[in-house]
């Protein structure tokens, strides 16, 4: 079966589905960015360029909502062997930055007790805030006495971190006990650093070090362009830098700037490897410059509708979806190539639209095979393959629709039609024939044997392995830095327990109920919400044991020097206070606090609340697990394994989708051609994975997520070439005949070149998809030279 065009679907008709197609896409981008307010961009977050392995979709929300939270954060450190010069260097950088709208807060003075609104919280809900080791003591035998004489050594002692002002309206330094938990829960939950002057500090090897914390804002985490956040640290610390002043930078925003930088930079190098290069060819095999330009303006096309649809559809467009879009250069020029190599050099298609009637059938399955693999990739759940999968389709539609539609309205040139260089195909004799039907079968089974024994030589590097270590290399000063400040802070968690509830009262006291049995395996060096801000429950536990202390408050005034007519005042107050508790739905935290728990408090996602326990421990995983699986409010993640498992889990989905568009792929094939046809045609993907296994192997490179998806988009572009020659055996005219070969073999080197610079890319996951793309179009053209001899 052939697909046949005729003169009379005229070219106006074509023209009209080019129209069609570009303006309602341009169309819907107008429309979403005016009703997004402009929030298109561009996302160079590290993290969209893995997959979510979370089972309960709101479970993943709020990991997503805590990633972000903690993926803004950037630190600075200070380093100066003098204290007092550190901490002037400091004081300068954090008078540069904080107030920049590149930043949401910029915190220098980090001691909770020197923030009067916290004082000033702390002493108002004194009755509600006591934390469960002050409540157990009042609440055991002789405990309200104990807890009183404490009180009154604090009051008398040389120090206390609260005014004593307030003395006779808390006469148990009920103020001064919850501002020195808050100290020490912050002091488990956070580094190693201390307070000294208000500010985080430490000293190691004869050097200070001061930290500063810095949250990005949107436009601040804007990494795609050069005016973010971290270049305006940059700019603020690297001038204050000299032989004894020093700067540690750590943190997610330093790292996906770099590697957004070092996206960028290869975004342009691929771009104009693979735009000179095919330029070259063009301008080589053609003598005008009509068609050079034609082409490279498809290119363009191609891509900016590409890119306008990804963004309409997912209103942003990952950085990695620009890298791999590149490659649409070498993809959108093939069906240019064959169009002009026929409009050019074949005198025996003597109108355009000749040409694209011979050229449709072989076109349309070209982008059938493509588009179908590309089309079966947007199923997948993980963002960026959908991102790169409809970037890739749009943009090969918009060059399949500029070859069919726009190019046969272009008169034929004048005079002499004939290409710069000669067809490489030579007519077959039979004795030629003969030895070169032989050759072609060796050729095959050497690719088939040699691919079987490299791969047997080698099965202990043939299988499957995702590692989430190996896509991003930390290289030069962010590796250094990273060292020096895991050495200095000893905080860099891997691991969190996500803990919900119906609401948010329920979340923290579920979380209340977790943290027993995490300090009973683990001990207390973590961070959570409810350390600060108890449910209700415990606020009542709470003010029931104040209640006992109220108890003995005449004598506890009398011990004080105090008139005992202020334990009535003392006894009402508690009783007009009896019905308000602390919470963030009755408006009573102060921000200050609200913003030093902001990283573990994710609120309502869907229906529930949720609440985060961070561990500043080695994260055990095993136990960890264990410790939430006898939990079912409770989550444990492990950012490391998890996304292991989860690039585990889409490679296995991958390559059901190979089988199954292989099968598609069969079935569709065999309505247009002979089973010996289609068999040749489909026979193409299996020697594809043969070589490419066998090449990963003898390189000790086990396959994993990324080259087996490029595996899956080279099954597409892999059967052009086979469906070229095919489609040519059917020529019956010589010109024509020899002409084909020639284009295939162009459109071959295009696209090579094109996925031949992602593997050259410094950015893992690029380098492998462009590797096993390179490797498997290299197969697929060899083999579909070979099956054209056969």
């Amino acid at each position: 079966m052939k697909i046949k065009i005729t003169d009379r679907v005229g070219n106006k008709t074509f023209i009209s589905i080019w129209i069609l197609f570009h303006v309602l896409i341009a169309a819907f981008f107008c429309i979403k960015l005016a009703t997004s307010h402009g929030q298109i961009s561009i996302d160079a977050d590290l993290f969209n360029i893995t997959p979510k392995n979370i089972d309960s979709e709101p479970i993943s929300r709020a990991d997503e909502k805590l990633m972000s939270n903690t993926g803004n954060n950037a630190f600075i450190l200070v380093s100066n062997p003098d204290f007092e010069n550190a901490k002037q260097t400091a004081e300068k950088v954090f008078s540069e930055l904080n107030g920049s709208d590149f930043f949401t807060t910029v915190s220098l003075y980090n001691d909770i007790g020197s923030y009067d609104d916290v004082k000033d919280f702390l002493y108002k809900y004194r009755w509600n805030l006591l934390d469960e080791n002050s409540i157990d003591q009042i609440n055991s035998e002789n405990g309200a006495e104990d807890f009183a004489q404490d009180a009154i050594s604090k009051a008398f002692g040389l120090f206390t971190l609260t005014s004593l002002d307030n003395i006779e309206d808390d006469p148990f330094m009920l103020a001064e006990t919850n501002l020195t938990n808050y100290l020490n829960a912050l002091q488990n939950s956070g580094t190693a650093m201390s307070l000294k002057d208000g500010m985080l500090s430490t000293q190691n090897d004869g050097r200070w070090y001061i930290m500063i914390r810095c949250v990005l804002s949107k436009k601040g985490n804007a990494m795609a362009t050069k005016n973010n956040g971290v270049n305006a640290i940059y700019s603020a610390c690297l001038p204050l830098e000299n032989g004894e002043t020093k700067f540690i930078f750590s943190g997610t925003a330093f790292h996906s700037n770099d590697s957004s930088a070092k996206a960028s930079k290869e975004i342009t190098i691929i771009s104009v490897l693979s735009f000179v290069t095919v330029l070259v060819i063009l301008i080589f095999i053609f003598r005008t410059p009509l068609p050079i330009l034609c082409s490279l303006a498809s290119i363009g096309i191609s891509v900016a509708t590409a890119f306008l649809f990804t963004a309409t559809v997912f209103n942003k467009v990952m950085i990695l979806t620009l890298v791999f879009g590149t490659s649409l250069i070498g993809s959108c020029i093939d069906y240019s190539l064959h169009y002009f190599t026929h409009w050019a050099g074949n005198p025996e298609l003597k109108t355009p639209s000749q040409i694209r009637s011979h050229l449709f059938s072989g076109l349309s399955m070209a982008i059938i095979s493509s588009g179908l693999c590309y089309a079966i990739l947007l199923f997948a759940p993980f963002t960026l393959l959908k991102q790169i999968s409809l970037f890739s389709l749009t943009g090969l539609l918009s060059s399949f629709f500029t070859t069919v539609c726009i190019y046969p309205t272009i008169p034929l040139p004048k005079g002499e039609r004939k290409l710069r260089i000669k067809s490489i195909y030579i007519e077959k004799k039979v004795s030629n024939g003969s030895r070169k039907k032989k050759i072609s079968i060796a050729i095959v089974a050497a690719i088939f044997v040699v691919s079987l024994a490299s791969v047997f030589i080698n099965k202990k590097y043939f299988g499957i392995e995702n590692n989430i270590a190996n896509y991003y290399k930390m290289q030069g000063r962010l590796l250094e830095d990273e060292i020096e400040a895991a050495k200095i802070i000893q905080y860099s968690p891997t691991g969190w327990f996500i803990i919900s509830g119906e609401n948010e009262d329920e979340a923290l006291q579920n979380e209340e109920d977790f943290r027993k049995s995490f300090e009973k395996n683990c001990g207390n060096k973590y961070l959570s919400e409810s350390l600060f801000i108890p449910s209700i429950e415990e606020q009542k536990k709470s003010r029931a044991a104040c209640k006992k202390l109220l108890e003995i408050s005449e004598e506890q005034y009398k011990m004080l020097g105090l008139d005992i007519e202020c334990a009535k005042n003392l006894q009402k107050e508690f009783e007009d206070s009896e019905n308000i508790f602390v919470s963030f739905d009755a408006g009573n935290i102060p921000v200050s606090l609200s913003e030093s728990i902001s990283t573990v408090r994710l609120g309502k996602i869907n229906d529930k609340f949720y609440t985060v326990l961070v561990p500043n421990l080695t994260v055990d995983e095993k136990m960890f697990s264990s410790i939430a699986e006898d939990n079912d409010n409770v989550y444990f993640i492990s950012k490391r394994s998890d996304i292991s498992h989860s690039l585990d889990q889409l490679t296995k989905m991958v390559l059901i989708f190979f089988g199954a568009t292989y099968i598609v792929m069969f079935i569709v094939l065999k309505f247009f051609y002979t089973w010996k046809q289609a068999l040749e045609i489909i026979s193409i993907p299996l020697l594809i994975i043969l070589s490419c296994s066998s090449v990963f192997a003898a390189i000790k490179t086990k396959f994993e997520f990324f080259s087996v998806t490029g595996l899956i988009l080279v099954f597409g572009l892999g059967l052009d070439y086979i469906i070229y020659m095919v489609e040519n055996e059917k020529n019956k005219k010589s010109a024509t005949k020899k002409l084909e070969p020639l284009a295939t073999t162009l459109s071959f080197a295009t696209t090579l070149i094109s996925f031949g610079a992602l593997a050259f890319s410094s950015f893992t996951p690029v380098h492998l998809i462009g590797l096993s793309i390179s490797i498997g179009l290299t197969t697929a053209f060899v083999c579909s030279k070979c099956y054209s001899e056969i």
